[in-house]
């Protein structure tokens, strides 16, 4: 009788071969949860959930009211506690309810200007002077004009003044500078067809010098100066009629 042939052996699985299934078991968990938790289109289910964690954790929305046991009659407390059960379960019951009388035209809100942006460079001024110089006009014509002619932004004008010397011209800094800021607009208007309405003529006195450097020999040519700006607001937003359809 012949021999039994040995079976061969059989292959084992290498160790890393089941740690790398571990892991991309996990993986492929990990991206699941990802996918679950991204997607929110069951609204009203996570709804019921968070209501319920709300109830477990006693939160029930609204004003807060802090439960004393001292009586509470004349306290702030009461107050808030007297308002929340009139106002229902309100986030805030800063809200006026009483209707505005309406009138001819209606009101703007007050809109904050934001970032100022400057236009163009400073336009300088000789000692005591309000009077555009051509270099002035140039400046005006062909650096600030064509940057805000057309549009509908508010444009500010600020004239500055600067040095003792100025105030030999019998006028305070404040209406030196003033005047600067209101030359540079009447030639903007005049000259350079800018609207008049996106311009606001503002004074800085002499209270924004630019340079206070002794040993150039030019100690405050560019604080007499005028710059132009433009702010983030608009003529609809600071104007009830801004095109003047109302009638009188």
């Amino acid at each position: 009788m012949g021999k039994k042939k040995k079976e061969a052996p059989k292959a084992e699985v290498p160790e890393w071969v089941v740690t790398f299934g571990d892991l991309m078991s996990l993986l492929l968990c990990f991206f699941v949860l990802l996918v679950s938790f991204s997607e929110m289109k069951k609204p009203r289910e996570y709804q019921k959930v968070i209501d319920a964690i709300k109830e477990s954790l006693g939160v029930e929305g609204g004003l807060g009211l802090a439960r004393l046991i001292e009586s509470t009659d004349n306290s702030m407390v009461s107050f808030k506690e007297e308002r929340a059960q009139r106002d229902g379960q309100k986030k805030s019951t800063n809200e006026n309810t009483d209707p505005n009388v309406q009138g001819r035209q209606t009101m703007v809100s007050i809109v904050q200007e934001g970032a100022r942006h400057a236009i163009g460079g400073s336009i300088e001024f000789e000692v005591g002077d309000y009077q555009l110089s051509k270099v002035a006009q140039d400046t005006i014509r062909d650096a600030i004009a064509p940057k805000i002619r057309g549009l509908n932004y508010i444009c500010p004008i600020v004239g500055h003044a600067w040095g003792l010397e100025e105030k030999r011209s019998g006028l305070s800094y404040d209406e030196l500078a003033y005047k600067r800021a209101l030359a540079v607009k009447e030639y903007l208007v005049r000259e350079c067809a800018v609207d008049a309405q996106i311009l606001r003529v503002e004074s800085a006195s002499n209270t924004e010098p630019m340079s206070l450097d002794q040993g150039s020999g030019q100690v405050g040519v560019s604080n007499r100066r005028v710059q132009v700006y433009q702010t983030g607001r608009t003529i609809e937003q600071v104007h009830p009629d801004p095109n003047f359809t109302g009638s009188d």
